[in-house]
C-alpha cells in the first residue's frame, strides 16, 4: 500500500520450529519402529542357532587334550560367540523393551546402589562415584532406571580411562527430578554428541551403539527426558529429568 507517497507492506510471520520439531521426532519414532520390528527378527534368528554352536565347540574343546595350542582358539571361539551374542541381548532389549513396572523407588538408594556394583568392576577400583543432593519418591520402574543410570556412569567411568571422580547431582524442581551425572573426561566433540542416540552409533572399539539410545527410549517411556552436552569448561554432563508423580 502506500500512504502519503510512502511504500508500506504488512507480514505476517509464523514460528514453526515446534512443528518442524514434532514432525521430526515422529520420523524418528517411525523410523525407530521398524527398525526395531526388523532387529528382533534378526536377533531372534540368530540367537538360537548361537547358543547350538557354542555348546557344540565347547563339547569339541573338551575333547582336546591338555596343553594343546588348539584349546586357546576354542576359548577365543567361545569368547567371540559370547560377545555377538551379548549384542543379540542389547538389539532384544532396544528392539522390545519392556513394559515398565511401575513403583515407588527411592532414587537416592537406587543411585547408591547402583555406585556399589560398579565398585564390584576390577577395571573401575580407581574410579570414585559422589552422589549428593535430594529428591522425592519417584513413580517408576526401579529396574529400567538402574540400567539407565548404570549406562551413563559406565560410559562417563570410560571415558576417564577408569580413574577419576564422576559426581552425580539430583534436584527437584518444577515437577521434575533431575539427575546430573558429570564427568571429568575429555568431553565429546560436536560431530560426536550430535549422533550419540543414533542407533549403531559408537566410538568404542566393542561398543554395540545401542546403549544410549536404549536409555534415552527408558527415559522417555516414563515421560522424561535424556540429554548430554560437553560444557567448554571440560568433561561430559548426562542429564536425566523425570516427572514427579503422586505414587
Amino acid at each position: 500500500m502506500s500512504i502519503e507517497g510512502q511504500p508500506k507492506f504488512t507480514g505476517i510471520l509464523n514460528d514453526l520450529s515446534e512443528r518442524v520439531q514434532l514432525e521430526t521426532r515422529l520420523r524418528e519414532q517411525a523410523a525407530l519402529t521398524r527398525l526395531g520390528e526388523m532387529a528382533a527378527v534378526v536377533a531372534h534368528e540368530v540367537k538360537n542357532p548361537l547358543t547350538g554352536i557354542r555348546g557344540a565347540i565347547q563339547v569339541i574343546g573338551s575333547r582336546l587334550p591338555a596343553g594343546s595350542k588348539d584349546v586357546r582358539i576354542v576359548r577365543d571361539i567361545v569368547a567371540r560367540i559370547d560377545a555377538l551374542n551379548d549384542l543379540m541381548k542389547d538389539l532384544l532389549l532396544f528392539a522390545r523393551p519392556p513394559q515398565p513396572r511401575v513403583g515407588s523407588v527411592d532414587v537416592i538408594a537406587l543411585l547408591k546402589g547402583v555406585t556399589d556394583l560398579l565398585r564390584q568392576d576390577p577395571t573401575l577400583v580407581s574410579v570414585r562415584v559422589e552422589v549428593a543432593g535430594r529428591a522425592p519418591v519417584l513413580t517408576m520402574d526401579a529396574e529400567l532406571l538402574k540400567i539407565v543410570v548404570q549406562n551413563l556412569l559406565l560410559n562417563a567411568a570410560h571415558a576417564m580411562q577408569g580413574q577419576g571422580l564422576i559426581q552425580v547431582f539430583v534436584t527437584s524442581a518444577d515437577g521434575a527430578c533431575q539427575i546430573t551425572i558429570a564427568d571429568q573426561g575429555p568431553g565429546i566433540p560436536p560431530d560426536v554428541l550430535e549422533k550419540l542416540f543414533t542407533p549403531f552409533f559408537t566410538t568404542k572399539a566393542r561398543g554395540t551403539g545401542l546403549g544410549l539410545a536404549t536409555a534415552k527410549r527408558f527415559v522417555e517411556v516414563h515421560g522424561g527426558t535424556l540429554a548430554i552436552e560437553s560444557p567448554a569448561t571440560g568433561g561430559t554432563l548426562a542429564t536425566i529429568r523425570l516427572p514427579i508423580r503422586p505414587s
